[in-house]
C-alpha cells in the first residue's frame, strides 16, 4: 500500500510539474514570439480597441455581429474575447493574443473532464489533456491572433462534452444545451459556418435509430438553429458579405469544369487526411506553423489509427459513431478551399485526434497491465518530442518568421509615436499603409472617433516622398540603416536573423 501510495504521490507530482512548465511556456514572451503582428492580429485588436472606446467597430458599426476587416468579415466570438483582454491589459500584442492562449488551456480542461467521463480514468485523462497542450497546432495557434480559429477547439470540446451528457441521460435541457453549442461553433470561425451545420446533422443520424430520441433530436435542431438565427439574419440583410472572402478562395473560384472541381476537392479532402500534412510538414505558411512540423505531434500517429480502428468496433455507442463521423466530417471545409494544405481551416481535427487516440490507450490499458515505467516512458517520449518543439519555436522561429508578421514595421511605429510630442508628421515607406494602414491604426492607437472620419493623411502619418524635402521635426521611418541621413536617430527596429536594422527613425533637422 505505502508503495502505491508513494507511486501515486510522483505521479501526481511529475504531472504538477510538467503542467507548471508548459503553462509558463504558452505565457513566455506571449506579445513578442512570433515576432510582431501579423495583418489579421492587427486588425483583430484594433476593432476590439474601437469597440472598447466607442461601443462600435472602427467604421462606426455598432455591437456588430460579424466584424469588417480588410477584405473579410470576421467572426465575433474571439474580437469579443480582446476587447475583455484589452480593456484589462491594454492595447498590446500581449492582449490581443492572450484569449487565443486561455483558449487552448480550456481546450485542455475540457478535453479532461471529457475523457474521465468517457474512460472513467483521471491519470489518463490529465496527462493526455496536458499533452494536448504540445500538439504543434494547438501550441502555435495559442500564441496567434492570426484567424478567429483560434478559439475553435475550445467550443468544438464543449461540444463534445454536451453530446457524452446527452447520451448518457438525453433529457430536454441536454438537448437544448447541445444544440446551442452546434450554433455557438458557427460563430467561432469561417469555416466553422459549415462544420456547425455538418456536426448537427451527424448528431441527429447517430441517433435518429432510437425513434424515442426523436422529440429530443428536434430540441437539438431547434436549438442550434435559433443561436444560427441572427447569423441567418445578418445575411439577409448584408447579402454576400459573409462569403466575400470565400468567393476568392473556394475551389471553384476560377470556373473549372465539373470534372476537375471534383478532382481539386477529392484532392484536397485526401491531402488533409494524409500522413505528411497531419504528422510531417504540415501548413508550410510560417504565420500558422513553425515550419517543417506536422498538425499533430509523430508520438500521436500510432494512438489516433488503432483509435479509428477501436472505434469502430465499438460503434454501436453514439459517441464512437459520432468520432467516427467526425473524421469523416473534418476535412470537408477545407475541401472547397483551394491550397494544398491550410491548418486553420483543419484545426479542429486536432482536439478530435488527442480524443481517438485516448480511446486506443484506454482499451490497451484496460486489455493489459503496463508496468509504471513503461507508462512513464511513454509520457516522456511524447513530453520529450513536445520539448523539441517548443525549444525550435522559440530559438530558430522568430528569426524565420518575422518575415510572415509585421516585418518590424510595429516597433518602428512604435518608436515612432512614442517620439510624437505635439501631432507632429509622421512619414512612412509605402508598406506601412497596406491593408488599410492597419499597423498604422494598432500601434499608433488611433482614436476610432477620428478613423471613421479621417484618413490616415489626414491623421498626419503621409507617404514618404520618393524625392522631395521632409518637414523640418516630422518624425520618418526609412528603410535599413539609413546612413547619412540629416536628423536625430530616434530608434531602429532591428533583424532577429543578423540584428541589422530593419527601420530607423529619425526626427529631421
Amino acid at each position: 500500500m505505502d508503495g502505491v501510495r508513494r507511486s501515486d504521490r510522483l505521479e501526481k507530482g511529475a504531472f504538477i510539474v510538467l503542467a507548471v512548465a508548459i503553462a509558463a511556456a504558452y505565457f513566455y514572451r506571449l506579445g513578442s514570439v512570433p515576432p510582431g503582428l501579423n495583418t489579421d492580429e492587427a486588425s483583430d485588436g484594433y476593432s476590439a480597441h474601437a469597440l472598447l472606446e466607442t461601443g462600435a467597430d472602427e467604421w462606426g458599426t455598432p455591437l456588430p455581429l460579424f466584424f469588417r476587416s480588410l477584405d473579410d468579415y470576421k467572426s465575433p466570438v474571439l474580437i469579443y474575447s480582446i476587447v475583455a483582454s484589452e480593456a484589462v491589459f491594454g492595447m498590446s500584442a500581449f492582449a490581443v493574443r492572450l484569449p487565443s492562449t486561455l483558449y487552448a488551456l480550456g481546450m485542455a480542461i475540457g478535453i479532461f473532464f471529457f475523457l474521465r467521463t468517457l474512460t472513467g480514468r483521471d491519470k489518463l485523462a490529465r496527462w493526455l489533456a496536458l499533452l494536448s497542450l504540445l500538439v504543434p497546432a494547438v501550441f502555435t495557434y495559442a500564441r496567434i491572433a492570426v484567424s478567429e480559429t483560434s478559439c475553435l477547439p475550445f467550443f468544438f470540446v464543449l461540444a463534445l462534452n454536451a453530446f457524452l451528457a446527452f447520451e448518457r441521460r438525453p433529457t430536454a435541457r441536454r438537448a437544448i444545451l447541445l444544440g446551442a453549442m452546434f450554433g455557438t461553433i458557427a460563430y467561432t470561425y469561417t469555416t466553422s459556418r459549415l462544420l456547425a451545420p455538418l456536426m448537427t446533422a451527424a448528431c441527429v443520424l447517430v441517433f435518429a435509430s432510437d425513434r424515442k430520441l426523436w422529440p429530443k433530436l428536434l430540441l437539438v435542431m431547434g436549438a442550434a438553429a435559433l443561436v444560427a438565427l441572427p447569423m441567418a439574419i445578418y445575411m439577409l440583410v448584408h447579402p454576400h458579405t459573409l462569403e466575400l472572402r470565400f468567393s476568392t478562395l473556394s475551389a471553384w473560384r476560377d470556373h473549372p469544369p465539373a470534372g476537375a472541381l471534383a478532382e481539386r476537392i477529392v484532392r484536397n479532402y485526401f491531402n488533409h487526411l494524409s500522413f505528411g500534412f497531419l504528422f510531417r510538414t504540415g501548413d508550410p505558411e510560417l504565420r500558422h506553423s513553425i515550419g517543417g512540423v506536422g498538425l499533430l505531434p509523430l508520438w500521436l500517429f500510432a494512438p489516433l489509427v488503432c483509435g479509428i480502428w477501436i472505434v469502430f468496433t465499438q460503434r454501436s455507442r453514439p459517441i464512437m459513431r459520432y468520432f467516427l463521423a467526425l473524421v469523416v466530417i473534418a476535412p470537408i471545409p477545407v475541401s472547397i478551399c483551394d491550397g494544398a494544405f491550410h491548418a486553420s481551416r483543419m484545426l479542429h481535427f486536432a482536439p478530435l485526434a488527442v480524443l481517438i487516440g485516448a480511446v486506443a490507450v484506454a482499451e490497451l490499458l484496460r486489455r493489459t497491465t503496463i508496468s509504471v515505467p513503461a507508462l512513464a516512458l511513454a509520457v516522456a517520449v511524447a513530453g520529450g518530442e513536445g520539448a523539441f518543439f517548443l525549444e525550435r519555436y522559440f530559438t530558430e522561429y522568430p528569426a524565420r518568421a518575422q518575415q510572415n508578421f509585421d516585418r518590424g514595421m510595429g516597433d518602428a511605429l512604435s518608436i515612432a509615436f512614442a517620439a510624437r510630442q505635439n501631432d507632429e508628421e509622421i512619414y512612412a515607406p509605402a508598406q506601412f499603409f497596406m491593408a488599410k494602414a492597419v499597423f498604422i491604426s494598432f500601434f499608433g492607437a488611433i482614436d476610432p472617433r477620428r478613423h471613421v472620419k479621417e484618413t490616415v493623411d489626414q491623421l498626419g502619418i503621409r507617404h514618404l516622398p520618393d524625392n522631395g524635402p521632409v518637414p523640418r521635426g516630422a518624425l520618418v521611418i526609412l528603410p535599413g540603416a539609413a546612413a547619412g541621413t540629416q536628423g536625430q536617430l530616434i530608434g531602429r527596429a532591428l533583424s532577429l536573423r543578423d540584428r541589422a536594422p530593419l527601420w530607423s527613425v529619425y526626427r529631421t533637422n
